[in-house]
């Protein structure tokens, strides 16, 4: 026995070693008794005279857990400490010199021997632990040859592998070159035999044969347990020297026992009848302590969740003790009632608190059931979820109305499509103002409108929460809200239930289920509510005021426009519906939301023809006036921009109107939704005529830009200096040959595209933009043509009578005068133009030139009261050269202006003269040969 007395110093006593053998390394621990107060106290730790505190691990004055080193032998374990000084061992530790390979049975425990071995190093290669002294060969094999290779080069060869065969990185090959690396291929061959032999072996052998082989090992352990029952019988005979056995106390007890049984006797069966009766008292005490510790054991169950327990135990009591008379047994059962009802009040309290998951919450209901609490708990959570779940929609709505417009939102957390359809709109039309003004991404973040974000927001949260909430409504209607947490059926008491105070029992499951349809739908007309306040505020207008600010006044607080991210919106609210649609909700609450989807998918069509129809009168800004001009004419950038935000609007808008799924709204079968679908593609098609009239006609272009040409089949172009601009002539063409490229090519491909999408009255839409562009092709044409010809004409008189001309008393002519050179050469300078801008207006436009000149000069012919002979000669001379020169444009109108002219002028009289005008004509001919070859090509 140990002496704890104050101020005795106790040595350590060391009575316990596991194992008590083992190599280098092997894990022990030590048990016994005073073994130190704390890892500080330890001074020392010695195993067969070898210390090993460097590995000691101190867990208690009980035990201490440390490796062997260098142990040989068998040797004592002595503990040192502070507080008990040098100590004693009543065991021994007996120390191997070899470490058992892996493949190796032995009966000692080897614990982790190669960190052992990476502890202790070497300085040369690690080899196998079991190669001390001749170790047989695992092949059965002599080494043939000394190694001819160098540390450093088998571990090049082999990194991190060696070639022990107890290591984890063991590499056979390693093995073989090290020790083998000259025996033939046949010695290797029987090798393996041997080896595969050998394991054989080992497992025939078995337990059996193992114990056979260790059987010193197994006689050990017996002399060990002898000697340390011997120990204990004579430590007990030391401590008292006049006991002659550890059980002679005992028996003398025993004796004196029996002796003053014998003298009280006669008193024990006086008093048997008593002895009985109370004996049974205890037993009935003893058999109901179940309800004794019922109290108490409901708390500790209820502090460590095992509500399973508290259930069972109660319903136990209930059953045995609710209607018992016994008054300690009534006192008892009330405190557990007691206990039970704050149970209950805390489960219901838990119940009630949101968010939990719908297990948890079956969980809850079932353990109210079972513990028969008051009223309908599910119900109850029902309705208490039904007003949270609408209280979180009301306060999403509050917290989005407060914060302002927009929201910076990363580009990681934005919607991956709508980045996609912002990013691609952004390359394609770098001067957008709508979408660059709604989703600016700067520093790598978006700004998105509120209203988007309030809508991810609200579906976020019915996509949450709803499901669950429909998932126990029907598990409630349906009675089996129990049996899938485990647990009894739940019958619905409708006298308890306040979902059936005012219904009678014979109304059936169509009227229960009615009742939470109603609820559902409350939930989705919300939703649909307060959607339609951020998106489409008008259709709420027959609401009442204070209706209209229970969901939001939008407008009131933010003017911000969402039009780019609407197909996103429809994207999102027609996968609730979906998701709805798999949760069984009846399809009567569901109406609000294909409503409101329907409603949205036209306002959003709309938007994004407004906006496409903007953006498009906004393309005046963006003219660069360079030409890309090939054999039909030249147009401008302009046109292409204009169909590619028409394509680009149809692209986004086609997810839109397209149905989704079988049985949603056709929103182009509704006749109002087609006039105004009608009117937003021609407002779309002819916002480009606007366009191009402000362009020609209100001279939008900036100073320093320049009019190019890039066609590779025409080497003329028309270049301006860096203080000028396209004159007002240039800037009608242009627009002009942008005019009739829209209307010849782009319009009727956008005609298709239309079909294509299933547009309604596509032709119609056609029709009403063409008539439109034709207008504005007429207004352009006479502008340009108002431009070049006034001037042209009104040049004519001036010429003609230029020196004092007196038709009735002038020279004899000697040639073309300048007036009609000066008129070709203003002609030809118009048809250069054209020719370099449209080619394809030419004739158009020289006819109309050619028309002007012979109508004006038939005018001027018939003004001149008389003509002489030579006056006649220059009239007809003039006539000619002119009508000559522009014939490659003659028509109907020109040719009877010319006639008209004609019969004014007096004949010729003599044959000379009709000579001499022959010759006059083939002279201007040769003279303006060269300038009159551009008119050759157009003939």
């Amino acid at each position: 026995m140990t002496n704890n007395k104050k101020g005795i110093r106790v040595p350590p006593k060391v009575t316990g070693l596991s194992p008590n053998q083992g190599p280098p390394g092997t894990k022990v621990t030590i048990r016994g008794e005073n073994l130190g107060n704390s890892a500080k106290d330890l001074l020392g730790l010695y195993i067969c005279n070898a210390n090993v505190l460097l590995t000691a691990e101190w867990h208690s004055p009980s035990k201490i857990v440390c490796r062997t080193t260098n142990c040989k032998g068998n040797g004592d374990v002595i503990v040192a400490t502070k507080s008990g000084g040098i100590g004693t061992s009543t065991v021994k530790f007996r120390g191997l010199n070899i470490i058992p390979s892996s493949l190796q049975e032995v009966a000692i425990w080897v614990d982790e021997p190669m960190q052992f071995e990476k502890r202790i190093g070497s300085v040369s290669r690690p080899s196998s632990p079991l190669h001390v002294g001749n170790r047989d060969d695992p092949l059965g094999l002599s080494v043939e040859s000394p190694l001819q290779f160098t540390d450093d080069e088998l571990t090049k060869m082999f990194p991190g592998g060696c070639g022990n065969f107890s290591s984890k990185s063991f590499e056979p090959v390693w093995f073989l070159i090290e020790n083998h690396n000259a025996t033939s291929f046949e010695d290797l061959k029987a090798g393996l035999v041997h080896l595969r032999k050998q394991s054989a072996n080992q497992k025939t052998e078995g337990p059996q044969g193992f114990i056979k082989t260790n059987l010193g090992t197994f006689m050990n352990c017996q002399d060990i347990l002898t000697t340390i029952h011997s120990s204990l019988m004579a430590d007990e005979v030391a401590e008292n020297p006049e006991t002659k056995a550890p059980t002679a106390h005992l028996e003398g007890l025993l004796v004196e026992c029996d002796e003053s049984a014998q003298k009280i006797f006669h008193k024990i069966l006086r008093n048997k009848a008593l002895a009985d009766s109370t004996r049974n008292a205890l037993n009935v005490l003893n058999r109901f302590k179940f309800l004794f510790h019922l109290p108490i054991n409901i708390e500790r169950n209820i502090q460590s969740g095992e509500y399973e327990v508290v259930i069972n135990d109660y319903a136990k009591a209930k059953s045995l003790f609710a209607s018992t008379t016994v008054t300690v047994f009534k006192q008892i059962y009330e405190e557990v009632e007691n206990k039970i009802i704050l149970f209950r009040e805390q489960l219901r309290k838990r119940l009630m608190e949101l968010p939990s998951t719908m297990d948890d919450q079956k969980k809850l209901i079932k353990y109210l059931v079972e513990l028969e609490a008051p009223g309908d708990p599910a119900w109850d959570c029902i309705n208490n979820q039904q007003t949270w779940l609408m209280s979180l929609l009301h306060t999403c709505k509050d917290n989005h109305l407060q914060m302002g417009e927009c929201s910076i939102v990363t580009e990681q957390t934005c919607n991956t499509q709508m980045i996609r359809i912002v990013a691609s709109d952004s390359r394609q039309r770098p001067g957008a103002g709508t979408i660059s003004a709604e989703c600016d991404m700067s520093d790598g973040k978006f700004v998105l409108p509120r209203k988007v974000l309030f809508l991810e927001e609200l579906l976020d949260i019915l996509q949450e929460t709803f499901p669950d909430f429909c998932k126990l409504g029907q598990a409630y209607f349906n009675g089996n809200i129990i049996i899938e947490t485990s647990g009894k059926p739940m019958k619905i008491d409708t006298e308890k239930s306040p979902v059936f105070k005012e219904m009678s029992v014979d109304q059936g499951l169509s009227d229960q289920l009615n009742i939470f349809d109603k609820m559902v739908s409350e939930i989705l007309k919300l939703l649909s509510y307060l959607v339609r306040a951020a998106f489409l505020p008008d259709s709420l207008s027959k609401l009442p005021k204070h209706e209209q600010q229970k969901y939001g006044l939008w407008n009131e607080v933010t003017h911000e426009s969402a039009s780019a991210w609407l197909p996103q919106c429809v994207r999102k609210l027609r996968s609730i519906v979906t998701t709805l649609s798999s949760l069984d909700v009846p399809s009567a609450a569901l109406e609000n939301l294909n409503e409101l989807i329907t409603d949205l998918r036209v306002h959003c069509m709309i938007k994004l023809f407004e906006e496409a129809a903007d953006e498009v009168r906004a393309l005046s800004a963006r003219e660069t006036w360079q030409l890309q001009v090939d054999d039909s004419g030249g147009i401008t950038n302009l046109p292409l921009l204009f169909e590619s935000i028409i394509l680009e609007t149809l692209q986004h808008v086609q997810e839109v109107v397209k149905c989704a799924w079988k049985g949603e709204t056709d929103i182009f079968m509704d006749y109002d939704v087609q006039q105004k679908t009608v009117e937003l593609c021609v407002n779309a098609l002819i916002a480009f005529s606007t366009t191009l009239d402000k362009l020609a006609f209100e001279g939008d272009v900036d100073d320093n830009t320049r009019l190019k040409s890039d066609s590779n089949n025409y080497s003329q172009s028309v270049f301006f200096t860096e203080d000028t601009q396209p004159s007002v002539e240039q800037c009608l063409v242009i627009m002009l040959s942008n005019c009739s490229y829209v209307s010849q090519n782009i319009i009727h491909q956008l005609k298709e595209q239309f079909d294509k999408q299933g547009y309604p009255k596509a032709q119609e839409v056609e029709n009403n933009a063409l008539e439109s562009y034709a207008e504005l092709d007429e207004k352009i044409f006479e502008a340009y043509c108002e431009q070049k010809i006034e001037p042209l004409i009104g040049a004519l008189e001036q010429g003609m009578y230029a020196g004092n001309m007196d038709w009735s008393d002038c020279p004899r002519p000697t040639g073309v005068r300048n007036y009609v050179k000066e008129a070709v050469m203003k002609s030809i300078a118009i048809h250069a133009e054209i020719h370099a801008i449209a080619p394809a207006f030419l004739m158009r436009v020289m006819t109309e030139v050619f028309t002007a000149l012979t109508e004006e000069m038939s005018r001027l012919m018939s003004c001149i009261p008389k003509f002489s002979q030579n006056g006649a000669l220059q009239a007809r001379l003039e006539l000619s050269a002119l009508h000559n020169s522009l014939s490659p444009y003659r028509n109907a109108a020109t040719s009877g202006s010319f006639t008209e002219a004609v019969c004014v002028i007096p004949d010729l009289r003599s044959e000379k003269d009709k000579i001499y005008l022959s010759e006059l004509l083939n002279q201007y001919k040769s003279e303006m040969q060269f300038q009159l070859m551009c008119f050759t090509d157009d003939s």
